[in-house]
């Protein structure tokens, strides 16, 4: 009887251990997947920001798209590639690495 008794805590014991890890893997599942959120968010950020940038550096040299509409300035893009030696320029454009850019 004892043996039975034995058994049956250790048995308890083992149910319990596990309940605890699979809230703890589930707690851990959870983290990563809110850190997978957070990082994308970050990333989406990043290239919002980058996207903001290079407009506001077309818009610096080119003053007149500033309040085009979206047509407008598909327009002005598309006129800047009907000039000769512009559409195979951009073609064969290489932008350095940062790198070399900041020396």
């Amino acid at each position: 009887m004892a043996e039975k008794k034995e058994n049956f805590e250790r048995m308890r014991r083992e149910v319990e251990d596990s309940k605890t890890r699979l809230e703890q893997d589930e707690h851990q599942l959870i983290r990563t997947e809110n850190k997978i959120a957070k990082l994308g968010k970050i990333e989406r950020s990043r290239r919002t920001h980058m996207l903001c940038t290079k407009a506001g550096d077309m818009e610096h040299f080119f003053p007149v798209i500033k309040d085009a509409s979206k047509t407008d300035f598909i327009q002005f893009c598309e006129g800047l590639l009907k000039i000769p030696g512009v559409k195979e320029y951009a073609r064969n454009f290489k932008p350095k690495p940062i790198g070399e850019v900041m020396q």
